[in-house]
């Protein structure tokens, strides 16, 4: 029985493969499934990226220039002040009466000066007609001199005088917000004594550092994004106000200074924030995908299709952004790169291109 089994398989084998003369056909793969995109040119704007800490436009630490004891603060932490305003009052008592004192002085050797010069005339008269000998002239013109002398240290001391009358008065050197007081009413200042710290603050500006290798060519008006870790869903923008002509030595950096514009007061000095800066003039380039480069042979590839099918074909990069990778040679505008898939793909076979919303 188990014989006449075999017989009968070995009969069906033989009747639909080597016995009938005819080998079974082979089944050919698809081709894979790639996507794939059209090379166009594309307008790119060289830029750098660094991160920088926003600064007021100015800022001022007051200190007193006299001593003198406090009698008048007139602001708080977070005013806004004027130029010229007057900010701190000192007690003027002490450089009132060396005020006083000084133009005392000045009006004493006004005087001494004018009887002076009234004796030099004098003697000057009696030496013509031989009533008094040469050396009284000299020693009369002698104290002209003096007197003139003391007259002009009297004048001034009474300029200094009047300076310390000035000095007890603080006032704001330019418009601004007080960000701090370090003084109160009934202390008494020696000069140099901290009072007030203030920033201008109705311009924002940040001093970043660029890397000199993407910023050499960079020039004021030069626009750049602004991006505040504090306000993670809003962007800003600046200009290139300032560019340095020194490399920074400490950081081997080249540093610009960045205007922001922050007309709704969104942002506050001390902020950090990532600034993108254009660092060269508008250019058409050719791009690729990253996705669609490998490497082969030490050197970068891509696929590129004609008629249905992939050849394989050397590339040189350059710069890569945002997902895309710059080509400097190996594909014009117009070549279908395979963007998707590459590892799918042997060099010289077909391909089949479906669009990119297909897996």
């Amino acid at each position: 029985m188990r014989s006449l089994v075999t017989w009968l398989v070995l009969a069906l084998a033989c009747s639909t493969s080597a016995c009938t003369g005819n080998a079974p056909a082979a089944v050919q793969a698809p081709p894979p499934a790639v996507h794939a995109v059209t090379i166009e040119p594309q307008t790119v704007v060289p830029r750098t990226v660094a991160t920088a800490e926003i600064l007021a436009n100015r800022e001022a630490n007051m200190r007193s220039e006299t001593a003198g004891r406090v009698v008048e603060v007139l602001v708080e932490a977070g005013d806004r002040v004027s130029e010229g305003e007057v900010l701190v009052r000192l007690d003027v008592g002490r450089p009132a009466s060396a005020a006083q004192a000084a133009r005392a002085a000045v009006e004493q050797s006004e005087a001494r000066l004018d009887q002076a010069e009234r004796e030099l005339a004098r003697t000057e008269k009696l030496v013509k007609t031989g009533g008094l000998p040469e050396q009284r002239l000299d020693d009369a013109r002698d104290a002209v001199t003096l007197a003139r002398a003391a007259r002009d240290a009297a004048r001034a001391q009474s300029r200094l005088a009047r300076r310390g009358l000035t000095e007890a008065v603080v006032r704001a050197p330019f418009a601004a917000t007080i960000v701090e007081r370090t003084v109160e009413v009934g202390e008494y200042l020696a000069p140099g004594s901290p009072l007030l710290t203030l920033a201008d603050t109705s311009v924002l500006k940040a001093r970043v550092l660029l890397d000199p290798r993407e910023a050499l060519d960079v020039s004021v008006d030069a626009r750049a994004a602004v991006s505040v870790y504090a306000r993670p869903n809003e962007e800003f923008h600046g200009r290139v106000v300032r560019v340095g002509e020194v490399i920074d030595p400490r950081t081997r950096r080249l540093p610009v200074e960045v205007e922001l514009d922050d007309h709704e007061g969104r942002l506050r000095p001390g902020l950090v924030a990532r600034f993108t800066v254009e660092t060269g003039e508008p250019r058409e380039v050719i791009q690729v995908p990253l996705d669609g480069v490998f490497e082969r042979f030490g050197s970068q590839h891509v696929y590129v299709v004609e008629d249905g099918v992939a050849a394989r074909r050397s590339i040189i990069l350059g710069e890569v952004r945002a997902g895309y990778a710059e080509v400097v040679e190996g594909v014009e505008a117009g070549d279908v790169v395979v963007s998707k898939g590459v590892t799918r793909v042997v060099d010289g076979s077909e391909v089949h291109i479906v669009p990119v919303d297909e897996p």
